[in-house]
């Protein structure tokens, strides 16, 4: 019995014994498989060298070696941020090189100068201070790149006006549409501003921006008539009467109004319609004078012609005053009459040889030479005015004079018109 608890102890030894050293032989063998994977271990990194970006997979646990292991050189004034770098972690490094930088001040002072790193770290090594109102066209962060000018803004007091609130700010915006997209301020595709958008702001400007919208509108409105004046030998001479009473119309106006800040600033007529024509209002002046008041009116009796229109040379008047040549007379009846400083119906100046005829009769620009029948020679005229006349038929034509006077010495002759 004794025999067998000694064997059963030494066999129990030996088990143990076996197990503890198979335990250790594990042990080391995870160990060491553990040292080499921690050895191997290798993550990413993003090398940003100015707009190249280059990745690499690596190991290593400083940032000068990552840049140093894909061969990139690195000058003494270049530097890296690290500031994202996290070694055994997937991450990335910043390269600042050495480069030309313009500073440009408020005042229109400039400064170059060679610098690597970020913009903030370069106006702080240059002493400048971003004094409260002064504002920089890149962004304090930014990496410094070759050539770059930097430019520091000093805001300018504005004024706007707008939607009835008068803010003051203070604005680095270069334009008055800069202004607005700054102060977040809409416009609407009516509204205007002014000065315009593309206005340069200065000190101390004033902004008002205009609300605007198009709004129609109909209106009913009177049409007035228009006043004719003719002649006419059924009255006598320096009389005039209202023969046809002039009579407003009517019509419906659209309008498009354009509404500023609510009040109307201008108005556009879209269309018109007639409603009722307006009458014309005709004012006859009389031309006649009776022969009784014309004396024995020798004095016209003296071959000179009356009319102040040079005969062409092409012309010829014979005896008796009569023209050589002519296509045709006509004889009839004519009056006299006189407008100092106006225009007849072609347009031209009324003198003695444009003469008022019935143009259905004798067209506009037919030329003549007329003498009465009495003796007297208007001479040579051309037909250039229309009267009140034609309608009555009782004259031919009606005789253009200088002077009432001499109208009053014509009065009402016959005469023979000769056509030429």
């Amino acid at each position: 019995m004794k025999k067998e608890n000694k064997w059963f102890a030494n066999t129990t030894r030996r088990v143990v014994l076996r197990v503890a050293l198979l335990v250790a032989v594990i042990v080391t063998a995870i160990c060491a498989g553990s040292v080499f994977a921690a050895a191997s271990e290798t993550y990413v990194v993003d090398i940003y060298d100015g707009s190249q970006v280059i990745r690499v997979e690596t190991s290593e646990i400083e940032a000068e070696k990552v840049v140093a292991e894909v061969g990139i050189q690195l000058s003494e004034r270049d530097k890296l941020i690290v500031e994202y770098f996290n070694p055994g972690r997937d991450s990335r490094i910043i390269i600042c090189r050495e480069s030309n930088v313009k500073l440009i001040y408020p005042n229109g002072e400039t400064h170059d100068t060679l610098f690597a790193g970020t913009v903030a770290e370069l106006i702080d090594s240059e002493g400048v201070t971003l004094f409260n109102g002064a504002f920089l066209n890149v962004n304090l962060n930014a990496v410094v790149t070759n050539n770059l000018e930097i430019e520091l803004y000093e805001a300018k007091p504005i004024t706007i006006n707008v939607d009835g609130e008068k803010r003051t700010v203070k604005s680095i915006a270069k334009t008055v549409s800069d202004l607005l997209k700054e102060q977040n301020i809409v416009l609407d595709s009516d509204d205007e501003t002014s000065p315009s958008l593309n206005t340069e702001l200065s000190k101390d400007m004033v902004v008002d921006v205009l609300r605007v919208e198009y709004v129609s509108r109909e209106a009913k409105e009177t049409i007035p008539f228009e006043t004719e004046t003719i002649k006419s030998a059924l009255y006598s001479l320096g009389t005039s009467k209202v023969t046809q009473k002039g009579v407003e119309g009517s019509k419906n106006v659209v309008y498009k109004d354009k509404v500023v800040n609510g009040q109307v600033s201008s108005s556009t007529v879209i269309s018109e319609t007639v409603i009722d024509k307006p009458v014309k209002q005709i004012a006859t002046v009389g031309t006649y004078v009776s022969t009784s008041s014309l004396g024995n009116g020798k004095i016209e009796r003296n071959g000179k012609p009356i009319s102040e229109i040079s005969l062409p040379s092409k012309y010829t008047i014979g005896e008796n005053n009569v023209p050589t040549e002519y296509k045709y007379t006509i004889s009839g009846r004519a009056a006299a009459y006189c407008i100092p400083g106006g225009i007849t119906s072609t347009g031209k100046p009324a003198k003695p040889g444009y003469i008022a005829v019935n143009p259905k009769q004798i067209p506009y620009g037919t030329e003549m030479w007329i003498v009465s029948n009495d003796g007297v020679v208007y001479g040579y005229a051309i037909a250039a005015d229309t009267g009140g006349f034609v309608k009555h038929g009782y004259f031919t034509c009606d005789l253009y004079m200088n002077t009432e006077d001499q109208c009053i010495q014509w009065g009402d002759r016959g005469v023979t018109i000769y056509v030429l």
